[in-house]
């Protein structure tokens, strides 16, 4: 896709404050202060403030900073679009940081996704247990019949 086309798909206004949370939670993830990383980027801390509570728009070389230092897209950092995991594997993300990022994102939560993200939460940890307890050679023969199942058609016995 050319970048005209691209930029024809992005909305016309930013919304700053969700922008300015996402660096918000980036920083305290990594867990710095923002005199840390505003020193990092060569910025005053009051920029930075402002940009984290959404009064100010982030420059374009602030934007290519930011997304160089946290690994991150432009997509992630001006609209959300999912981050990338290895930020948190490269990074070497603390558990404790990790546990921040999330408790954030579920600050912001609805009851009702409080209660669809708690359900997902629960059927994976079940599966996962069971795999755990079957081990690798009942996972690779329950693979090898996944596999005939979707083989056979719909008439066949």
């Amino acid at each position: 896709m050319d970048s005209t086309s691209y930029q024809s798909l992005r909305p016309s206004a930013l919304d700053y404050q969700a922008v300015g949370r996402r660096i918000r939670r980036m920083r305290r993830s990594a867990q710095m202060t923002q005199e840390r990383l505003a020193d990092a980027l060569g910025v005053s801390v009051n920029y930075l403030g402002e940009v984290e509570r959404g009064n100010k728009p982030l420059s374009r070389s602030l934007a290519d900073q930011l997304c160089s230092y946290f690994h991150v897209t432009y997509d992630y950092l001006y609209h959300g679009i999912p981050l990338n995991t290895q930020y948190f594997i490269r990074e070497n993300i603390s558990y404790k940081s990790l546990q921040t990022f999330l408790s954030e994102e579920l600050e912001q939560c609805t009851p009702e996704e409080m209660l669809i993200i708690s359900r997902l939460v629960d059927c994976y940890l079940d599966v996962s247990r069971q795999l755990k307890k079957q081990g690798p050679a009942q996972n690779d023969q329950d693979a090898d019949q996944s596999s005939r199942n979707k083989k056979r058609t719909p008439n066949s016995p």
